[in-house]
């Protein structure tokens, strides 16, 4: 490829990153890569491995993998000018995808190597039982599932084919896909099977090992449920996305690994280290929705902004300090929710008795669910901090002063559904059924 065809080449990979950043997904690595190395040396880079890159992960789940590199240089002129082995990483990332792309050929009629032409045939009547990969490809609910991990969960999966959960590292969280038809029962408690027999030729089964070592270490455990149609299939039929199971102990048996169910907690209690601005902007279009008075809808913004009248009430409560360290600096004193606004009505949202002035830490860590308070006022750690973190936070520390009974109802809302809840190994061996 020539230094003119070069430039004529990664002009329509910035067209496609163009189209790309209309999904609202801006691929700022690959952006780089071109200016520095232009278009031909981006693509032999981003290929280089064989294996599914951020950016063609991403263009999957928004159903427009057309718009990769992969598929724009298997369907246009441009694949005759990369290496056979770089073509054949291309097609097979998009055939395991079950993308149907259609190869740009030489046109044989004439002769004439410069013509070009789409190939009729599609890539998986090209290849209906490749066995290249051992994987199964993703299902529509597969691909509506990573996307949850990622857009509600706020803990994308490593592999979009292959994960079988996620580990969030901010939160100390770890999400486990399960199945539904794998609860069962033992001494009366509920259970649900989290890892079977020993598989270590899929990704999947090594991936779930590490998961469950982190929540020996003191993750907490949430799972998301799952149906399929018979035991022996592979393909998610729907998840429960409006709920999580809350597990409990690890139990070891029969080569398989088992975890108490402890209960459910609701999706929207599930918070993340400070407010993400897209999560934030949802909330404020639904106000904006509802049939209100504009006073109410201004005081509903205002308080999911932590300012308006709900800040001051709160300030007012607490001497326009800090509710546990007395800091009087405004620029770091948060107005918190303790039953999360999502699962709050607009009465709760606006009640003052649902809230405490917190500094920004402990705002971060009230929010993640990293502590709580007891009615008493006593705080509640989350056993995944450990000794050294918890004194470089300087806790604990407890408020300044008892709650009332109105902010203790809102405080075991947050004990119940946001506080972290460590699961602990157990060498449980009886029967299960």
């Amino acid at each position: 490829m020539n230094s003119r065809e070069n430039e004529e080449f990664t002009r329509l990979l910035r067209s496609a990153v163009a189209e790309a950043e209309k999904l609202k997904y801006r691929p700022t690595q690959f952006k780089k890569m071109l200016d520095a190395y232009g278009g031909f040396e981006t693509v032999k880079r981003v290929l280089e491995s064989g294996k599914p890159s951020d950016g063609f992960t991403r263009l999957w789940e928004l159903g427009r993998l057309e718009l990769t590199c992969e598929a724009i240089i298997v369907e246009t002129k441009w694949r005759w000018h990369f290496d056979d082995d770089v073509v054949a990483r291309a097609e097979k990332l998009l055939r395991d995808m079950r993308y149907p792309f259609k190869r740009f050929e030489r046109d044989a009629a004439d002769g004439n190597s410069g013509d070009l032409q789409l190939a009729a045939t599609a890539s998986q009547a090209d290849h209906p039982h490749s066995d290249e990969s051992p994987l199964v490809p993703p299902s529509a609910s597969d691909m509506r599932i990573n996307v949850y991990f990622r857009t509600v969960l706020h803990a994308p999966v490593a592999n979009a084919r292959w994960s079988w959960g996620s580990a969030d590292e901010r939160t100390r969280r770890v999400f486990l896909r399960l199945w539904r038809m794998d609860i069962a029962s033992l001494d009366g408690h509920q259970i649900i099977r989290v890892l079977g027999p020993k598989r270590t030729d899929r990704p999947g089964w090594k991936e779930r090992v590490r998961h469950l070592e982190l929540i020996k270490s003191g993750y907490v455990a949430l799972g998301v449920i799952c149906d399929k149609d018979s035991p022996d299939s592979s393909v998610i039929r729907q998840f429960d996305h409006d709920s999580l199971l809350r597990l409990g102990h690890l139990i070891d048996r029969d080569d398989m690994v088992y975890m108490e169910v402890d209960g459910t907690v609701p999706v929207g209690c599930i918070a993340t280290p400070g407010e993400l601005p897209e999560t934030i902007e949802s909330d404020l279009r639904e106000v904006g929705a509802m049939e209100l008075s504009a006073t109410t809808r201004s005081a509903l913004i205002d308080a999911r902004l932590g300012q308006g009248r709900f800040r001051r009430e709160l300030l007012r409560r607490w001497g326009a300090a800090c509710a546990v360290t007395g800091c009087r600096v405004g620029a770091v004193l948060r107005a918190s929710h303790c039953k999360p606004w999502r699962h709050s009505n607009n009465r709760e949202r606006l009640d003052s008795n649902n809230g405490l002035v917190l500094s920004a830490t402990l705002d971060a860590l009230f929010d993640a669910g990293l502590i709580g308070f007891e009615d008493s006022g006593d705080m509640l750690i989350a056993s995944v901090l450990s000794d050294e973190e918890r004194n470089a936070l300087g806790l604990p520390e407890r408020l300044r002063r008892r709650p009332g009974p109105a902010l203790c109802g809102y405080l075991q809302y947050h004990r119940n559904h946001v506080f972290q809840r460590s699961s602990r190994p157990s060498t449980e061996s009886s029967g299960v059924s």
